[in-house]
């Protein structure tokens, strides 16, 4: 009989330590997915300026994916997935010629968030003869 009681305990006791031992008796955690603002770039467009601005975010291949207006001294918060863009902007009143626009890459990561401020010291106050 003492031979049959040895093996009894160590099983028992072998049973007992893999159920305490975390991992081994509960199932596997699964990742909850990422929240969506880490899927995406937050930017804030602040207009300091006295002038409308025009501002489209477009792919390196040129489709745009997000064209805004953006009144004088307005802010406008957009979201855009992280990636490579071409962004360009134009002052609509205050500004002519080329010093109206400019064109350039910029680069979005994903659960990041950017302020862009738009200021010109070219422009006239709305409504003001230059």
């Amino acid at each position: 009989m003492r031979t049959f009681a040895r093996p009894c305990v160590t099983l028992l006791f072998v049973l007992a330590v893999l159920v305490s031992v975390p991992g081994c008796a509960t199932p596997a955690q699964i990742p909850a997915p990422a929240p969506a603002t880490e899927r995406v770039a937050q930017v804030e467009l602040i207009n300091l300026s006295d002038c409308d601005w025009r501002v489209a975010v477009a792919l390196p291949d040129g489709r745009v994916t997000r064209a805004l207006l953006l009144p004088a001294r307005e802010t406008s918060r957009v979201e855009l997935p992280g990636g490579d863009y071409e962004i360009t902007q134009t002052a609509l009143n205050g500004i002519a010629g080329a010093g109206a626009t400019r064109h350039f890459p910029a680069r979005l990561d994903s659960g990041e968030s950017y302020r862009w401020r738009l200021a010109t010291l070219l422009a006239a106050p709305t409504g003001n003869a230059p």
